[in-house]
């Protein structure tokens, strides 16, 4: 070998070296990769709970809060007819006292000139009276009942505003964790979102394709199902293998998939669960439900 070939093998075991260590780079980096995705997904979907949690929470309060101020305002237009109508009374009875005193001091003119008369009179005052004390009792009970009306709407005003608080309150914070969620990079309407919000319907599909991973085992999978089947992206399935009766092999169960793309006839699923006993291939079926 001449001394230029022993200087390009030499070249080539350098580079050779070299790329074993590129290769061992990629493949450390895709791993942290892949840990780091699936760390940000769960707290994704934590944030994403508390966020559910939070909204049905304001959304009970509101209507909670709603029907109390209803029931409040309700109340108060009550009482304010009420005192209304005490008042109109009120002044029925005031024009009858006035009538009424009247009478008496007719009656007690007419005293004067005949005694039978005086005497009656004088028994109709009696009675008179009585029915004017009756009034003055009755009124001051009226303006008893008025200022416990007013109070009571006095209160009911105070809880109002106590209420209106603690809604502003609730939207402040449900705007804070909003901006948090922004500030994440995640879009509350994003349809993954919906996915991981709810659980998929009840469907039942077969796996069309699959796509081999570099150790030959299945990394992606395409299903006969999608968004008309009411899926869609985040939503989780279970693959199995049905056995035969001839041979006596019972269902397989060979893992499980999350959808990454969904059109309205067919998904795409990347397998986030695969059992060590089966590998995931073309004919197998898949489920919402194990």
């Amino acid at each position: 070998m001449s001394f230029v070939g022993k200087i390009l093998v030499v070249v080539q075991v350098v580079l050779s070296i070299c790329f074993m260590g590129f290769a061992g780079a990629v493949y450390t980096a895709q791993h942290n990769w892949r840990a780091e995705s699936m760390k940000l997904k769960e707290n994704v979907a934590n944030l994403q709970k508390n966020m559910t949690g939070l909204e049905s929470e304001y959304s009970n309060y509101k209507t909670e809060t709603t029907q109390k101020m209803n029931d409040a305002l309700s109340a108060a237009q009550t009482a304010k007819a009420a005192n209304d109508a005490l008042q109109a009374q009120n002044k029925s009875y005031q024009n009858q006292l006035e009538t009424v005193r009247a009478e008496r001091d007719t009656s007690v003119a007419q005293a004067e000139t005949t005694g039978e008369e005086a005497k009656f009179r004088r028994q109709e005052s009696g009675r008179q009276r009585v029915v004017n004390k009756t009034l003055h009792d009755t009124v001051n009970d009226l303006r008893t009942k008025i200022k416990n009306l007013e109070d009571t709407i006095f209160t009911q005003s105070i809880r109002e505003k106590n209420l209106v608080a603690k809604h502003n309150k609730v939207l402040d914070e449900l705007k804070y964790l909003n901006k948090i969620v922004a500030n994440l990079g995640i879009d509350p309407k994003d349809p993954a979102i919906a996915g991981m919000q709810s659980p998929p319907p009840a469907v039942e599909g077969l796996i069309i394709n699959t796509k081999k991973d570099k150790r030959n085992g299945t990394k992606f999978v395409e299903v006969s199902l999608g968004s008309d089947d009411g899926l869609s992206k985040g939503h989780q399935l279970f693959v199995y293998r049905f056995g035969t009766i001839e041979n006596g092999n019972r269902p397989k169960y060979l893992g499980k998939i999350e959808l990454v793309y969904v059109d309205p006839d067919k998904a795409v699923g990347t397998v986030i669960d695969a059992a060590k006993n089966g590998v995931i291939e073309k004919g197998d079926h898949v489920n919402s439900k194990l």
